[in-house]
């Protein structure tokens, strides 16, 4: 099943769906919990596993039923239980977002399919990225490296995402389907790593400054790897009439003659997401010629 818009809205609302998509949300909630971990920890080179979660104010240790997601937020009405300090918002927004986005794809993919996981991996890495170069202006590394690694391996499990060649008239090695999946995904990261490296290069020579931080190159390498070659270069290419949809406002504002900075990898994160739920039906707007087919692993 191929769901986008209005459809997809309308699957995760219907009620015979209504348990698992309430299961899956719930799933989707505790990792909400640990992005937020990491999204707080690995900017400052905190290990995200150890030591357990605890009050930024007082330091107390939480307790289990502490860090239930949305639950404990909500029963301890956003303070700590000791110090009575407040907890920031973002903690409960950012559960419900990624319960949120694990029941699109989960809806989207039409139930336990490798397409979930795999997808559900990339979108809580995109947020972590949203969210880091929002606050910090950085695309970490060790983010990016697992992010390229996890796209590469975890696309052995997809069905075949390699079969537009055959569509396009090209010729598809009669290779084990897993490593041309593979293969696939490497060619895709490889392209968005040189795209955006070429931008990076020629954007600095004539703007005389950086114009792309090598976080970015390195993001674009991840959104290639889970994406695809075709499918990750629209993503990317997208990514900026959407910052420029926001940047140049910014810009007409502040007034600091065009080379104020924009955290842009908050702009390809929402491009990448956009393109998992509608990468189909985009593809085929922009080229009904050359892609008049569903696109694997949508």
């Amino acid at each position: 099943m191929n769901l986008d818009g209005v459809m997809l809205a309308r699957e995760i609302m219907s009620s015979a769906n209504v348990a698992s998509n309430v299961i899956i949300f719930l799933f989707g909630t505790l990792f909400g919990s640990f992005v937020n971990v990491c999204i707080a920890r690995l900017p400052v080179g905190k290990s995200i596993v150890w030591p357990g979660s605890s009050c930024g104010a007082c330091g107390v240790p939480l307790p289990g039923w502490q860090n239930v997601p949305v639950l404990a937020y909500l029963l301890l009405r956003g303070r700590c239980w000791f110090c009575r300090t407040p907890f920031s918002r973002r903690y409960l927004l950012m559960e419900l977002l990624v319960g949120a986005l694990a029941t699109a794809l989960w809806v989207h993919a039409d139930g336990p399919r490798a397409e979930f996981f795999y997808y559900f991996t990339f979108a809580c890495l995109l947020v972590i990225v949203f969210f880091v170069d929002l606050d910090a202006w950085i695309i970490l590394d060790e983010v990016n490296y697992f992010g390229v690694v996890a796209g590469m391996l975890g696309a052995a499990a997809l069905p075949p995402r390699y079969l537009m060649l055959h569509d396009m008239g090209l010729p598809v090695p009669g290779w084990p389907p897993w490593l041309l999946n593979v293969l696939w995904s490497a060619l895709g990261a490889l392209v968005g790593y040189a795209f955006f490296l070429a931008i990076a290069v020629i954007g600095s020579a004539l703007a005389r400054q950086e114009a792309m931080g090598r976080g970015d190159v390195k993001f674009a390498a991840m959104i290639g790897a889970f994406l695809g070659p075709q499918q990750g270069m629209t993503a990317l290419l997208l990514s900026f009439p959407l910052g420029a949809l926001v940047a140049v406002p910014l810009l007409l504002v502040r007034g600091k003659g065009g080379k104020t900075p924009v955290p842009f990898g908050t702009f390809m994160a929402v491009a990448a997401f956009g393109m998992v739920i509608y990468g189909a039906r985009i593809m085929r707007w922009l080229d009904p010629l050359a892609y008049p087919f569903d696109v694997p692993g949508y």
